[in-house]
Protein backbone atom coordinates (compact mmCIF):
# COMPACT_ATOMS: atom_id res chain seq x y z
CA UNK A 1 0.00 0.00 0.00
CA UNK A 2 1.50 3.45 -0.91
CA UNK A 3 0.20 6.06 1.62
CA UNK A 4 0.23 9.79 0.02
CA UNK A 5 -1.35 13.13 0.84
CA UNK A 6 -3.74 14.53 -1.64
CA UNK A 7 -4.05 18.39 -1.94
CA UNK A 8 -6.61 19.30 0.46
CA UNK A 9 -4.16 17.54 3.18
CA UNK A 10 -5.95 14.30 3.69
CA UNK A 11 -4.12 10.93 3.57
CA UNK A 12 -5.36 8.55 0.72
CA UNK A 13 -4.14 4.79 0.59
CA UNK A 14 -3.57 3.92 -3.06
CA UNK A 15 -2.88 0.34 -3.29
CA UNK A 16 -1.29 -1.87 -6.29
CA UNK A 17 -2.04 -5.50 -7.41
CA UNK A 18 -0.45 -6.96 -10.44
CA UNK A 19 0.95 -3.73 -10.85
CA UNK A 20 -2.17 -2.24 -11.34
CA UNK A 21 -3.03 0.91 -8.79
CA UNK A 22 -6.31 0.71 -6.91
CA UNK A 23 -8.55 3.25 -5.07
CA UNK A 24 -11.63 0.96 -4.10
CA UNK A 25 -11.80 -1.23 -1.32
CA UNK A 26 -11.68 -4.10 -2.80
CA UNK A 27 -10.79 -3.45 -6.04
CA UNK A 28 -14.38 -2.94 -7.41
CA UNK A 29 -12.59 -0.58 -9.90
CA UNK A 30 -10.24 -2.86 -11.16
CA UNK A 31 -12.80 -5.84 -11.55
CA UNK A 32 -14.53 -3.09 -13.83
CA UNK A 33 -10.91 -2.31 -15.90
CA UNK A 34 -10.09 -5.75 -16.04
CA UNK A 35 -13.55 -6.73 -17.75
CA UNK A 36 -13.85 -3.77 -19.90
CA UNK A 37 -9.88 -4.02 -20.69
CA UNK A 38 -8.85 -0.83 -19.52
CA UNK A 39 -11.52 1.26 -21.72
CA UNK A 40 -10.34 4.78 -21.94
CA UNK A 41 -13.29 7.52 -22.26
CA UNK A 42 -16.37 5.37 -20.32
CA UNK A 43 -18.65 6.24 -18.24
CA UNK A 44 -20.11 5.34 -15.06
CA UNK A 45 -23.03 6.26 -13.01
CA UNK A 46 -22.13 5.19 -8.63
CA UNK A 47 -24.66 5.53 -6.19
CA UNK A 48 -23.16 5.96 -2.99
CA UNK A 49 -20.01 7.63 -3.51
CA UNK A 50 -18.93 8.32 -0.10
CA UNK A 51 -15.39 9.45 0.15
CA UNK A 52 -14.25 10.98 -3.35
CA UNK A 53 -11.07 9.10 -3.65
CA UNK A 54 -10.27 6.77 -0.67
CA UNK A 55 -12.44 3.72 -1.06
CA UNK A 56 -13.94 5.04 -4.08
CA UNK A 57 -14.71 2.99 -6.99
CA UNK A 58 -14.74 5.23 -9.46
CA UNK A 59 -11.65 7.60 -8.46
CA UNK A 60 -8.96 5.70 -11.07
CA UNK A 61 -11.30 5.54 -13.80
CA UNK A 62 -11.47 9.51 -14.02
CA UNK A 63 -7.76 9.70 -13.03
CA UNK A 64 -6.09 7.13 -15.50
CA UNK A 65 -8.80 6.44 -17.88
CA UNK A 66 -10.49 9.87 -18.30
CA UNK A 67 -13.71 8.42 -17.89
CA UNK A 68 -16.65 10.47 -17.48
CA UNK A 69 -19.89 9.95 -14.96
CA UNK A 70 -22.21 10.82 -12.37
CA UNK A 71 -21.70 10.00 -8.45
CA UNK A 72 -24.88 10.23 -5.90
CA UNK A 73 -24.85 10.32 -2.36
CA UNK A 74 -27.97 11.18 -0.08
CA UNK A 75 -24.59 13.44 2.55
CA UNK A 76 -24.66 16.97 1.18
CA UNK A 77 -21.08 17.23 3.32
CA UNK A 78 -19.73 14.18 1.10
CA UNK A 79 -21.38 16.02 -2.17
CA UNK A 80 -19.50 19.20 -1.02
CA UNK A 81 -16.20 17.30 -0.49
CA UNK A 82 -16.78 14.90 -3.70
CA UNK A 83 -17.14 18.44 -5.68
CA UNK A 84 -14.59 20.18 -4.51
CA UNK A 85 -11.84 17.17 -4.98
CA UNK A 86 -13.08 15.58 -8.56
CA UNK A 87 -13.57 16.59 -12.20
CA UNK A 88 -16.80 14.35 -12.45
CA UNK A 89 -20.02 15.48 -10.51
CA UNK A 90 -21.66 14.22 -7.62
CA UNK A 91 -25.06 15.10 -6.89
CA UNK A 92 -27.17 14.98 -3.21
CA UNK A 93 -29.74 12.55 -3.23
CA UNK A 94 -32.20 10.00 -2.12
CA UNK A 95 -31.49 7.07 -4.78
CA UNK A 96 -34.06 5.07 -3.94
CA UNK A 97 -36.86 8.13 -5.29
CA UNK A 98 -34.63 9.87 -8.05
CA UNK A 99 -35.34 10.67 -11.17
CA UNK A 100 -32.15 8.67 -12.58
CA UNK A 101 -33.82 8.21 -16.41
CA UNK A 102 -34.23 12.08 -16.59
CA UNK A 103 -30.72 12.98 -15.26
CA UNK A 104 -28.84 10.34 -17.49
CA UNK A 105 -30.59 11.31 -20.72
CA UNK A 106 -30.32 15.17 -19.84
CA UNK A 107 -26.66 14.24 -19.41
CA UNK A 108 -26.02 12.15 -22.91
CA UNK A 109 -26.00 8.94 -21.01
CA UNK A 110 -25.55 6.46 -23.71
CA UNK A 111 -28.40 3.52 -23.10
CA UNK A 112 -25.52 0.82 -22.35
CA UNK A 113 -23.45 2.24 -19.89
CA UNK A 114 -19.81 0.84 -18.61
CA UNK A 115 -19.96 0.52 -14.98
CA UNK A 116 -22.63 0.63 -12.08
CA UNK A 117 -21.45 0.86 -8.75
CA UNK A 118 -23.81 0.68 -6.04
CA UNK A 119 -22.70 1.01 -2.28
CA UNK A 120 -25.38 2.25 0.47
CA UNK A 121 -26.15 1.39 3.61
CA UNK A 122 -28.06 -0.64 4.79
CA UNK A 123 -29.12 -3.65 2.84
CA UNK A 124 -32.54 -2.15 2.16
CA UNK A 125 -32.20 1.23 0.65
CA UNK A 126 -29.39 -0.24 -1.62
CA UNK A 127 -31.89 -3.24 -3.02
CA UNK A 128 -34.62 -0.08 -3.38
CA UNK A 129 -31.71 2.21 -5.29
CA UNK A 130 -31.48 -1.35 -7.74
CA UNK A 131 -34.76 -1.31 -8.55
CA UNK A 132 -35.11 2.44 -9.05
CA UNK A 133 -32.88 2.50 -11.64
CA UNK A 134 -34.54 2.96 -15.02
CA UNK A 135 -33.45 -0.65 -15.87
CA UNK A 136 -36.04 -0.70 -19.28
CA UNK A 137 -33.59 2.34 -20.97
CA UNK A 138 -30.58 1.45 -19.45
CA UNK A 139 -28.31 -1.28 -19.63
CA UNK A 140 -24.81 -1.78 -17.56
CA UNK A 141 -21.55 -3.20 -19.00
CA UNK A 142 -20.35 -4.19 -15.04
CA UNK A 143 -21.86 -4.13 -11.98
CA UNK A 144 -20.38 -4.01 -8.84
CA UNK A 145 -23.25 -4.74 -6.08
CA UNK A 146 -23.20 -4.47 -2.33
CA UNK A 147 -25.68 -7.00 -0.52
CA UNK A 148 -23.76 -6.79 2.86
CA UNK A 149 -24.50 -10.44 3.91
CA UNK A 150 -21.98 -10.10 6.51
CA UNK A 151 -24.53 -7.44 8.56
CA UNK A 152 -27.48 -8.30 7.21
CA UNK A 153 -28.07 -11.65 6.43
CA UNK A 154 -29.47 -13.59 3.24
CA UNK A 155 -32.19 -11.78 2.27
CA UNK A 156 -30.96 -8.59 0.24
CA UNK A 157 -28.44 -10.66 -1.90
CA UNK A 158 -30.77 -13.44 -2.40
CA UNK A 159 -33.14 -10.41 -4.19
CA UNK A 160 -30.51 -8.83 -5.83
CA UNK A 161 -29.41 -11.91 -7.26
CA UNK A 162 -32.55 -12.77 -8.43
CA UNK A 163 -33.70 -9.23 -10.12
CA UNK A 164 -30.29 -8.94 -11.52
CA UNK A 165 -30.22 -12.21 -13.67
CA UNK A 166 -34.20 -11.88 -14.45
CA UNK A 167 -32.34 -8.59 -16.33
CA UNK A 168 -29.66 -11.15 -18.35
CA UNK A 169 -26.62 -10.34 -16.15
CA UNK A 170 -23.93 -13.13 -15.32
CA UNK A 171 -23.06 -12.89 -11.29
CA UNK A 172 -19.28 -13.37 -12.02
CA UNK A 173 -18.30 -13.09 -8.46
CA UNK A 174 -20.31 -13.94 -5.49
CA UNK A 175 -19.86 -12.85 -1.92
CA UNK A 176 -16.43 -10.75 -2.31
CA UNK A 177 -14.88 -10.87 1.27
CA UNK A 178 -13.19 -7.98 2.88
CA UNK A 179 -11.08 -9.62 5.97
CA UNK A 180 -13.83 -12.23 5.98
CA UNK A 181 -17.03 -10.22 5.66
CA UNK A 182 -18.70 -11.16 2.77
CA UNK A 183 -19.90 -8.13 1.30
CA UNK A 184 -20.74 -8.20 -2.35
CA UNK A 185 -21.47 -9.67 -6.05
CA UNK A 186 -19.97 -8.69 -9.08
CA UNK A 187 -22.02 -9.21 -12.87
CA UNK A 188 -21.07 -8.77 -16.51
CA UNK A 189 -23.58 -8.30 -19.12
CA UNK A 190 -22.86 -11.40 -21.59
CA UNK A 191 -23.98 -8.97 -24.44
CA UNK A 192 -21.37 -7.12 -23.76
CA UNK A 193 -18.39 -9.07 -22.25
CA UNK A 194 -17.61 -12.33 -23.82
CA UNK A 195 -16.90 -15.47 -21.47
CA UNK A 196 -13.10 -15.73 -22.38
CA UNK A 197 -12.86 -12.92 -20.55
CA UNK A 198 -14.98 -12.92 -17.79
CA UNK A 199 -14.73 -17.53 -17.04
CA UNK A 200 -10.66 -16.19 -15.04
CA UNK A 201 -12.85 -14.34 -12.77
CA UNK A 202 -15.49 -16.75 -11.13
CA UNK A 203 -15.41 -17.12 -7.77
CA UNK A 204 -17.53 -17.42 -4.70
CA UNK A 205 -17.21 -16.69 -1.12
CA UNK A 206 -13.05 -15.12 -1.65
CA UNK A 207 -11.08 -11.98 -0.40
CA UNK A 208 -11.47 -9.70 -2.60
CA UNK A 209 -7.05 -9.99 -3.64
CA UNK A 210 -7.63 -13.87 -4.06
CA UNK A 211 -10.21 -13.16 -7.19
CA UNK A 212 -6.80 -11.20 -8.65
CA UNK A 213 -4.47 -13.86 -7.64
CA UNK A 214 -5.69 -16.94 -8.72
Amino acid sequence: MVIIMNDVGKIESLRKINGVFTYSQAYQDLFAREMLGFKKNGCYLEIGAAEPKQSNNTYILELEESWAGLSFDISSELVKEFNDQRKNPCICADATTFDFKKTLVDNGFPRQIDYLSLDIDPAGVTYDALENIPHKDFRFSVITYEHDRYTSGSQYMLKSRRFLESLGYVRVVSNVKVCGRDFEDWYIDPNVISKDIYAPFISENIECEDIFNK
